[in-house]
């Protein structure tokens, strides 16, 4: 009487809600007030309460039960059921009990002794000794699907989260919102109970771990969308897989080595390895990498492929350690090409702890405006020689850059405008890419994006400015990527004519000072300037000397690599000379009519 009592109050009480509900429904503003103390971002929903199950258990073969006949002890004992799901009862035989709870079995077992007239209305209780294993049946998204049997711990039934564990886990592609349970019922129909376990994991409410009955089917669903935060929390729950151990993973795309992979957690949620951990092995990210739409490409247990989108970038800068989704087996990575090339992305990317080794010497070709234009190979700490004289490579923990490449190729020429420097690049799909740099910026602002890093196979091109702005020339003859010392030729009349090495961005009167300054005979008011412009012509100008003022175009101009300055004679050495030219043939005659000394004093002797 107890229990039909306590089933008439859970009628009541669904007949009561299912009321509320369509008042709710039907007339809204009569149910806010009631409710006005709901979450207002919160919702009622079926997969927010407890599955309502029937507690009850049904026997089976291998069952074993205890019958409790009042004041008949010699009828009563402990019996099996067998595999035909009969018990053998004493005066009775066999009786059917498969299927049926225990209140149904004493039922059954008090109408066959009262029907045969054996017994006059027994008083039966019959209750569990031991339960039979369970065979159960799980599919989905766990590791190892299939059909298990369930050994009890003692009279406690096993549970779907067990159930799981023993299957191996759940991937993590799991949808833990919607897990069914497919059960068996007496007339041969199935009832399928939606089970939360997601709300196990959030709440720790056991009434969401459902027990299970033997026969029972359960199904994982695959979820929709991966979101990173569920990820981790996944990995750490106590019937997730065992994922510490190597898994097999591909990876390609913007990658120094991409290819298939054996990977294994170091340290992350649970040791499980994770997107950046697979990166790292297969040699980091390229700089031309876009990480804010990197794929994992993952095949579920359904057969389907589904594609997760993952943005690293809040990764570098907020550590956000969420998008650092975890791996399962058999996914493949694919990190695809930056459309648009960021250069302040591109500095913050290789500082990132995915990021390529920059280190390692990079075979490059540097083309245009530069006094040594080829191929090269080099390092972050590569040295600008002289004008014209290839730099050195270098070596060390440096990254190669653009303006190392400029110094390994020899420092740019002075028309280089080194505002619209290329940097040509084939990405992993064999498409080219030019990314423009403004090495101006960098001198004038310290923009320091703009000295990007190189990849191996990239090709710098330095062009030609259109327009020259000589202020312009001085300041980026003083930069770092400009050669040491430029070469000039000092020819004329001064202490020691020849080729003079300068530093750039050098006037002409410090140039001369190299040379010991004019000598007696040179014309100290203006000299010759020839000079070899970039595209191939020759200029050739007088500049009035005027050392009292600073360096400028007219009188002191800034010389440039392999300019020619010639000093002439003065007025004065000039009628020398021609002087010179008139009066040495003139002594070449006299000497012809003058008798020498030593020949007259040979006649004079006789």
């Amino acid at each position: 009487m107890n229990k039909l009592a306590q089933r008439a109050e859970r009628i009541q009480r669904f007949q009561s809600l299912s009321i509320l509900t369509f008042l709710m429904v039907a007339f809204p503003s009569m149910g806010l007030p009631q409710l006005s103390f709901l979450p207002q971002t919160g919702s009622l929903s079926l997969a927010s309460t407890p599955p309502q199950v029937e507690d009850a258990y049904r026997l089976g073969s291998g069952d074993r039960i205890s019958i409790n006949i009042f004041q008949v002890p010699q009828y009563s004992g402990e019996f099996e059921v067998l595999v035909n799901g009969t018990i053998n009862l004493p005066q009775i035989g066999g009786v059917s009990v498969d299927g049926l709870t225990l209140e149904q079995a004493a039922a059954k077992i008090a109408e066959q002794y009262e029907s045969r007239r054996i017994l006059r209305q027994p008083r039966i209780t019959v209750s569990l000794i031991a339960s039979r294993p369970l065979i159960i049946g799980i599919a989905g998204e766990v590791h190892r699907p299939g059909s298990y049997t369930l050994p009890l711990d003692g009279s406690k039934l096993p549970t779907v989260s067990r159930a799981i564990k023993i299957a191996g886990g759940i991937t993590q592609a799991a949808n833990l919102q919607q897990v069914q349970l497919r059960r068996p019922r007496g007339d041969g129909s199935e009832e399928i109970i939606n089970v939360n376990l997601w709300q196990l994991l959030q709440t720790g409410d056991l009434r969401y771990d459902t027990s299970l009955r033997d026969g029972d089917t359960i199904f994982i669903p695959t979820a929709n969308q991966i979101d990173p935060g569920v990820g981790s929390q996944l990995a750490n729950a106590s019937f997730a897989a065992d994922q510490t151990q190597p898994m097999s993973i591909a990876i390609s795309g913007e990658v120094q080595r991409p290819g298939p992979y054996v990977v294994a957690g170091t340290g992350a949620s649970s040791g499980i390895p994770t997107i950046t951990q697979a990166i790292r092995q297969a040699g980091g990210v390229k700089l031309m990498a876009d990480i804010r739409r990197v794929q994992i490409r993952r095949t579920t247990r359904t057969g389907f492929e589904q594609t997760i989108e993952v943005d690293l970038m809040p990764l570098l800068e907020g550590a956000d350690l969420q998008q650092d989704i975890l791996l399962q087996e058999g996914d493949s990575i694919f990190v695809p090409s930056i459309d648009n090339i960021n250069l302040a992305q591109v500095s913050q990317l290789r500082t990132a702890s995915f990021a390529a080794s920059q280190t390692e010497p990079l075979n490059i070709a540097v083309i245009g405006e530069v006094f040594r234009p080829g191929p090269y190979t080099v390092t972050g700490t590569a040295k600008t020689g002289e004008a014209g004289v290839p730099g050195s490579g270098g070596s060390g923990s440096t990254p190669p850059t653009v303006t190392r490449a400029i110094q390994v190729a020899g420092g740019i020429k002075p028309l280089a405008d080194i505002r619209l420097i290329e940097i040509r690049r084939v990405n992993n799909s064999g498409l080219p890419t030019v990314i423009t740099i403004n090495l101006w910026e960098l001198l004038k602002q310290g923009d320091a994006t703009q000295d990007t890093i190189l990849q191996e196979g990239d090709t710098v091109f330095v062009p030609t400015a259109t327009e020259v702005n000589p202020e312009e020339i001085g300041q980026i003859a003083q930069a770092s990527f400009a050669p040491n010392t430029i070469r000039v030729n000092i020819v004329g009349e001064v202490q020691r004519p020849g080729l003079v090495e300068i530093p750039p961005n050098t006037p002409l009167n410090e140039a001369l000072f190299r040379t010991g300054g004019f000598n007696s005979r040179a014309n100290e008011g203006s000299i010759e300037l020839i000079r070899y412009n970039p595209n191939g012509t020759v200029e050739q100008r007088r500049v009035e000397l005027d050392f009292t003022q600073n360096a400028n175009e007219e009188t002191n101009p800034i010389l440039r690599n392999n300019d020619v300055v010639i000093v002439t004679p003065s007025t004065l050495a000039n009628i020398s000379d021609t002087v010179d030219k008139v009066v040495s043939p003139l002594n070449r005659i006299r000497s012809l009519f003058v008798i020498p000394s030593a020949f007259i004093d040979v006649f004079r002797n006789f």
